[in-house]
């Protein structure tokens, strides 16, 4: 029951994104140019999702550049060129996970065709991302830690820890005032 609320609580969120009013200069200090082009493609409920990420680390003293990387990054396999997850997409990997996970696996199996493109998205995004992350510059570290960070049990790693812990806590955070122009 609490997942489910948990859930609920996530598609209400990306209803009515809030982007972080430092966004900019969050993603000026901590990607390229050509990141930052990458990141601004994701929907506009990623990208406040993945600025509530990043300065949930930074508020609890992260400093590691791959660390913080990631977590700007860490969404970016859910776009690509052959479709992008949607709320649907979304809501049908966390129903099928529960109540018919080898129904998800057969149907989330990578490439897709168009139809369901979105939701092998949604189960693939970590190494799709990793792999989008690599192209546009990343380290390994950073593409290591975008790769697993949905990997349960967790690989024995501080840093990816803090990740998923910041992950998980962005969702629980109130929307912030959006006082930037979407672009």
């Amino acid at each position: 029951m609490a997942t489910l609320l948990h859930r609920l609580q996530q598609g209400l969120v990306a209803l009515s994104p809030r982007l972080p009013e430092h966004l900019d200069a969050l993603l000026a200090s901590h990607l390229t140019a050509p990141q930052t082009a990458a990141f601004r493609a994701l929907p506009i409920h990623d990208q406040a999702h993945l600025g509530r990420v990043c300065q949930s680390l930074l508020d609890r003293g992260a400093q590691d550049p791959d660390l913080l990387r990631a977590a700007l990054l860490h969404d970016l396999g859910k776009v690509g060129p052959d479709g992008r997850v949607g709320l649907l997409d979304r809501a049908l990997r966390v129903i099928l996970a529960r109540l018919a996970p080898s129904l998800l696996d057969r149907l989330a199996e990578y490439p897709a065709p168009r139809w369901r493109a979105g939701l092998a998205r949604a189960v693939h995004h970590p190494w799709l991302g990793a792999d989008q992350a690599a192209a546009v510059g990343c380290s390994a570290r950073t593409c290591w830690l975008i790769a697993h960070h949905h990997d349960r049990p967790l690989p024995d790693d501080a840093g990816l820890r803090l990740l998923v812990t910041a992950d998980e806590a962005a969702d629980h955070a109130p929307p912030v005032r959006r006082t930037l122009p979407a672009w």
